[in-house]
């Protein structure tokens, strides 16, 4: 078999492969600005273990849906937790 025939191959097998994956590792969370208090959903790829972002803090999460995230970032600005936007 020559070598593009099994790049092709490869690619065909593991492609669609990563995408339901990467969908299962993949979370909505509320995240919050210490500094300034304002919040925002976000999605979150999980690695190691752990769901990774970078200076902002978890306010709320993992959801399954941007929904969720969004209830719980209406409930934080209720709250006084949260800046309202």
């Amino acid at each position: 078999m020559s070598k593009p025939a099994l790049l092709c191959l490869f690619l065909a097998i593991v492609v669609p492969a990563v995408p339901v994956f990467a969908e299962e590792q993949v979370k909505w969370f509320v995240l919050r600005n210490s500094e300034v208090g304002n919040c925002w959903t976000a999605v979150l790829i999980r690695i190691d273990g752990q769901y990774i972002n970078t200076f902002e803090r978890k306010a709320g999460g993992p959801y399954a849906t941007e929904a969720q995230a969004l209830e719980r970032q209406e409930a934080l600005e209720n709250q006084g937790t949260c800046q309202k936007n």
